[in-house]
């Protein structure tokens, strides 16, 4: 079986494990690997409050080619894309503003394993303005794509439903 670049198992577009549901409140829906959605759909809820999901710039699961490297990208089911068209444009400088940099590192920093692992990557380039986050980043400006949100390595099933217990996260995004 293929593996996206960040290693897990590429999900082709009739695999049963695949599910999509909308973001809480937002006319916006995510398509990813089942186990992980309920981590994906809480984060658009959060994500939302930095700035605004709309439909027309924001998507998830897609098979294909990583823009940058070779193999599966992290979209065959494990990544969501927001704001392509604006603060999350694959741009250097880049067009995220220092302070919803931010807000971002800070909402994925709340997304940890009990063993301190981060559950999120994130496409942001670690020497963008306002980027503090210490989990998974890029590291070449080339590379900026601050819309990009995937499962980070390492990150398993039981992990996300571990973390999904921890935090109250329900199968639709909501909290207890």
């Amino acid at each position: 079986m293929a593996r996206t670049i960040s290693g897990h198992p590429a999900l082709r577009s009739f695999d049963p494990r695949l599910a999509k549901r909308f973001v809480p409140g937002r006319p916006v829906w995510f398509k990813t690997h089942r186990a992980y959605l309920p981590l994906f759909l809480r984060l658009g809820v959060l994500l939302d409050q930095v700035e605004q999901l709309k439909l027309r710039n924001t998507w998830s699961y897609n098979y294909r080619e990583p823009r940058m490297g070779s193999g599966v990208s992290d979209h065959a089911g494990y990544a969501v894309d927001c704001w392509s068209d604006g603060i999350g444009a694959h741009t250097w400088p880049s067009k995220m503003p220092a302070d919803k940099a931010a807000q971002i590192s800070a909402i994925l920093e709340k997304f940890k394993t009990a063993d301190g692992r981060h559950v999120f990557g994130w496409g942001a380039c670690n020497k963008a303005p306002g980027v503090i986050y210490t989990g998974p980043t890029y590291n070449m400006t080339a590379a900026n794509d601050p819309m990009h949100f995937y499962i980070a390595p390492g990150i398993s099933t039981k992990d996300a439903a571990a973390v999904c217990k921890a935090m109250g996260i329900q199968s639709d995004g909501t909290i207890k």
